[in-house]
């Protein structure tokens, strides 16, 4: 079992699916951690039940001033960070076209998907510098890397998070900071099953096929929270580069 004793893990998007999957998980493997999400618990597959993921803080990862704030926290408590995980996400737009999304939707999905980013990684670098070796894991998607997506905001958000990714590795790899992109597949997540739900609703198919089939051919949360906490641990300390899941 990955061993994360010790290790101060900052997640956002902790309240549920993937991010909350990864907070439940990192805990449990020892880790101190705080998942940070603008609502609390979503109550999905991978939603971070009580006492069981950490400490919860309600951030709004797109607001300069409420990441500050939590870093803060986190720097007044442990005065470092091992691992920060960019799990916040947002899904707008699904089969829109091009002159169909709004803009305020587009805007609003490169502000959590790509801005939340920016703006958690700028707050906890000078926290990531005191470890030993920080790790930053940014989650990305297959879709807008190597596939098209449902969604024209969330495949520009996501082809943007890995460019990030790949950047914010070469700048902070001679600094001892590790940046990996983690890419998940199709994962059962209420993001995805919401998506499901509408393409379900426009073929004529019945809710409960689309739902049903997801939960059969689809991967879980908690299998990429177990990828996220080998890598945020010492034993991938050889890891470069982007993971891809299921």
């Amino acid at each position: 079992m990955t061993d994360l004793h010790n290790k101060v893990i900052f997640i956002t998007g902790g309240a549920g699916g993937i991010g909350g999957a990864i907070a439940r998980t990192c805990a449990a493997a020892g880790a101190v951690v705080y998942a940070a999400d603008i609502h609390p618990a979503a109550g999905d597959e991978g939603a971070a039940e009580p006492g069981a993921a950490g400490t919860f803080l309600q951030v709004d990862v797109t607001d300069p001033a409420q990441v500050a704030a939590a870093f803060s926290a986190v720097q007044a408590r442990h005065g470092r960070l091992d691992g920060l995980v960019c799990a916040a996400g947002i899904f707008r737009g699904a089969f829109q076209a091009a002159d169909e999304i709004t803009l305020e939707d587009f805007e609003a999905v490169q502000a959590v998907n790509v801005r939340g980013v920016l703006l958690c990684v700028r707050s906890a670098l000078p926290l990531l510098l005191t470890a030993p070796q920080g790790v930053v894991i940014i989650i990305a998607s297959g879709a807008g890397v190597v596939g098209p997506s449902a969604s024209l905001a969330y495949a520009a958000s996501k082809g943007a998070a890995s460019g990030l990714s790949l950047t914010l590795a070469a700048q902070l790899e001679p600094q001892g900071i590790r940046v990996n992109t983690l890419s998940p597949g199709n994962i059962v997540t209420g993001l995805k099953l919401a998506v499901e739900l509408e393409d379900a609703r426009r073929r004529g198919l019945p809710a409960e096929t689309a739902i049903a089939r997801a939960h059969r051919e689809y991967g879980t949360p908690a299998g990429v929270a177990r990828i996220a906490a080998f890598m945020l641990s010492d034993d991938a300390d050889y890891l470069r580069g982007t993971i891809f899941t299921r």
